[in-house]
């Protein structure tokens, strides 16, 4: 089941005994689990009706389930972290009980990150309650999301503004939260969140930045290209995550080369791409940069020095600036 699923169920007023929420949305994950409380617990009654247990022992989960809801119909108990998801295996006791949770309790196993399906205790609650998955959300739905997110703080953004934030700043909803909350403080008395406020102060995602890299490289500014490298590397990026960015980059302008021989249509590529109609465009502005052999010579630069660092033969400390280097000389045709 998916959040929207989930959501919907929660509407409905369904209810299971037993959920494990798990995913790499965590932003979303704690909305789910807060929308689940509003639902359950009468207000005023939330502390006397809700344990939150972080690794509990089996028989400190099944006291905190067996204990009567207070003035309310049911209680709730979340379960953070537990050994069984994470090492080893849940204990054949709890395994049984998870069967018999009583009508009265809620139980929700919060997991960090994608759940291993492998382990019993996942399986034991997909066969008697339901795994509740918090994905990375689609464009549509992450650009609703966000303007809906500045609607519940009386700013209005438009679907292009929202859709330039999630392609600055990144697709992590816990991230585009607190820049939200930032682009609201500096729109101070506006109501509405320009493009422009977003260029000036949202933060820059390692996606972005390499991007921002590459249009260096196609207009021969080794200056600001070794500039932004060097500001990834100081928060603690890894070269060959940056590299392998780097690469996807010049792999699409490849694909987009094709494209262009081939003749289709803007709106074909966008599709075929699967990049935003502005993404597109700062696409086809590096791909008027280079020619089809440079753009080659790019993937073959990145490849070789990815091939060299996970062999052996190059040391990964200095290798990306030596790729820079030799892109840098490709532009230049030497």
């Amino acid at each position: 089941m998916d959040r929207n699923a989930f959501l919907q169920t929660l509407r409905a007023g369904k209810c299971q005994g037993v959920y494990l929420f798990e995913g790499v949305e965590e932003q979303l994950k704690s909305s789910a689990l807060e929308a689940l409380r509003k639902k359950l617990l009468p207000e005023g009654m939330e502390q006397l009706n809700e344990s939150v247990l972080e690794n509990p022992t089996t028989s400190a989960l099944i006291a905190a389930v067996e204990t009567l809801p207070f003035l309310a119909d049911k209680r709730l108990v979340v379960v953070r972290e537990h050994a069984g998801l994470l090492r080893g295996e849940a204990d054949a006791v709890l395994e049984k009980y998870l069967a018999r949770v009583p009508d009265t309790t809620v139980v929700v196993f919060c997991h960090r990150g994608k759940a291993d399906a492998r382990k019993k205790l996942y399986r034991v609650i997909k066969d008697n309650g339901t795994i509740v998955s918090f994905n990375t959300l689609g464009e549509a739905e992450l650009n609703e999301w966000i303007r809906q997110r500045f609607r519940e703080m009386g700013r209005e953004c438009s679907a292009g503004t929202a859709s330039l934030l999630s392609f600055t700043s990144g697709s992590d909803t816990a991230l585009l939260r607190a820049e939200i909350d930032k682009l609201v403080g500096y729109a101070g008395e506006r109501t509405t969140i320009t493009d422009e406020d977003v260029r000036t102060i949202a933060t820059r995602s390692v996606e972005y930045t390499v991007f921002n890299m590459v249009d260096a490289v196609v207009a021969g500014d080794e200056r600001k290209a070794f500039s932004l490298l060097r500001d990834m590397l100081t928060a603690g990026e890894e070269r060959l995550g940056i590299l392998a960015m780097l690469l996807r980059q010049y792999r699409m302008l490849q694909h987009l080369k094709i494209m262009q021989y081939e003749r289709r249509s803007p709106q074909q590529m966008q599709a075929d791409l699967g990049v935003k109609p502005f993404v597109l465009e700062r696409y086809q502005r590096q791909a008027r940069g280079l020619t089809g052999g440079q753009v080659k010579r790019a993937v073959q630069i990145c490849m070789n020095t990815e091939y060299l660092v996970k062999s052996g033969q190059l040391n990964q400390e200095g290798s990306l600036e030596k790729a820079m280097l030799e892109l840098f000389a490709m532009k230049r045709g030497a």
